[in-house]
């Protein structure tokens, strides 16, 4: 006979095996449409000169609502937040495929917007809701390992079904899985209702919070920013180092992969509480460093190694940042807090997208310049503040 809390573990390990799958299937999703996404609404009347609208749009809303839709996880329930949410990422994706105005490509690109931003602070407060303090870096690890693989698979799943079916095969796919994962959700996660009234109460606490917590959104607003560089950068700059179009789209792919299984190690090393904030420092400032390799490489082979290195270096980050912030807040407030840190990454990506642009003229590989700037300059300001911190706490 199962006693009470191998019971209860057995049951925590599936609502969180069904949060990882959900992950895992919207990321494939996501990914599968982004190979082709800009010869699609090329081809169906969407001017090249306007492709950068399409990508703010889809930043912009992120950002909103991931503010707005974080605290509402808090009242309504993770599963529904993540259901809905899938449910419009799919009406998003399927929406590109009534070949509408330019203007319907850019309102199905604020759905999937709006869809994400349901998503992600609602399947990142699940973790918390029901893994303790010293347990959340692991499970923040399989969280990203999850969505690192349904990205290393879904662009080779869209790339190849767009090939051999036509640009429209990826969005079929994109909008199916999406159902997929809202169906998952539902069979796999427990109803919820929310905190209700205690959630009104708790919400006052979330501002007071943010002064323990900006060092982390601070993290997180240069970590996710050096996503917005490259999203804007990296096939450039491989391109401008030789690298054929395969070997582009396999450096995404070399990159995805090791990431991982780096998450789960990295996990694993965020469970060490004490040494979180000392872990979160030796990821940014080993990102810092790749990043500079990047400014002085030669050959695309070699920034792809580097980007392995990268990916480590990354592991390290983002399972203790997770966990950490989690660990300060209250729980009626963490999808409120999860959407406010999710926000910070959004702001710092769109951010560094938009200023790596205009880098870019002058030489592809000038973005990296301001890559390793940021990361340096967080590594260095947050570490002096947690340090001041530390001190102040042994002389009380």
């Amino acid at each position: 006979m199962m006693s009470a809390s191998s019971t209860a573990s057995a049951r925590y390990r599936r609502i969180l095996g069904g949060g990882f799958f959900a992950v895992f299937v919207v990321q494939t999703g996501f990914g599968a449409i982004l190979p082709l996404l800009p010869q699609f609404v090329h081809k169906h009347g969407f001017p090249l000169s306007d492709m950068g609208i399409m990508a703010a749009s889809y930043a912009a809303v992120s950002f909103v609502g991931q503010v707005g839709l974080g605290p509402l996880t808090d009242r309504f329930g993770r599963r529904r937040a993540m259901v809905l949410g899938s449910v419009v990422e799919a009406a998003g994706t399927a929406g590109f495929l009534l070949h509408g105005s330019v203007l319907w490509f850019v309102f199905c690109r604020v759905l999937q917007g709006l869809g994400s931003a349901a998503i992600v602070p609602a399947a990142n407060a699940l973790v918390a809701d029901f893994v303790p303090e010293e347990g959340r870096g692991r499970a923040y690890g399989w969280m990203a390992a999850a969505g690192s693989a349904g990205f290393a698979v879904g662009p080779m799943l869209g790339g190849l079904a767009g090939a051999e079916f036509g640009l429209g095969a990826p969005f079929v796919i994109g909008a199916v899985l999406n159902v997929v994962a809202a169906a998952a959700t539902m069979l796999l996660l427990p109803g919820s209702r929310g905190h209700g009234g205690a959630h009104a109460a708790a919400r006052a606490r979330v501002l007071p919070l943010l002064r323990y917590l900006w060092p982390y959104f601070s993290v997180m607003f240069a970590w996710m920013g050096i996503t917005g560089m490259y999203d804007t950068s990296w096939s450039l700059y491989m391109q401008w180092l030789g690298a054929t179009k395969w070997v582009i789209g396999l450096s995404f792919t070399l990159f995805a992969l090791p990431l991982l299984f780096f998450n789960i190690f990295g996990g694993r090393l965020a469970d060490r509480v004490s040494r979180r904030h000392a872990t979160i420092l030796w990821g940014t400032g080993l990102q810092a460093i790749t990043v500079v390799f990047y400014i002085i490489s030669h050959s695309p082979w070699f920034s792809i190694a580097v980007s392995i290195i990268e990916a480590a270096a990354m592991s390290l980050t983002g399972p203790a940042l997770s966990a950490s912030v989690m660990d300060h807040s209250p729980d009626s407030v963490h999808g409120a807090v999860q959407g406010l840190f999710q926000a910070s990454g959004t702001f710092g990506a769109t951010l560094m997208a938009l200023a790596s642009g205009p880098l870019l003229v002058s030489r592809p590989n000038h973005p990296f310049y301001l890559g390793a700037s940021v990361l340096l300059a967080t590594t260095v300001g947050v570490g002096l503040v947690w340090r001041s911190g530390r001190r102040v706490a042994q002389k009380l």
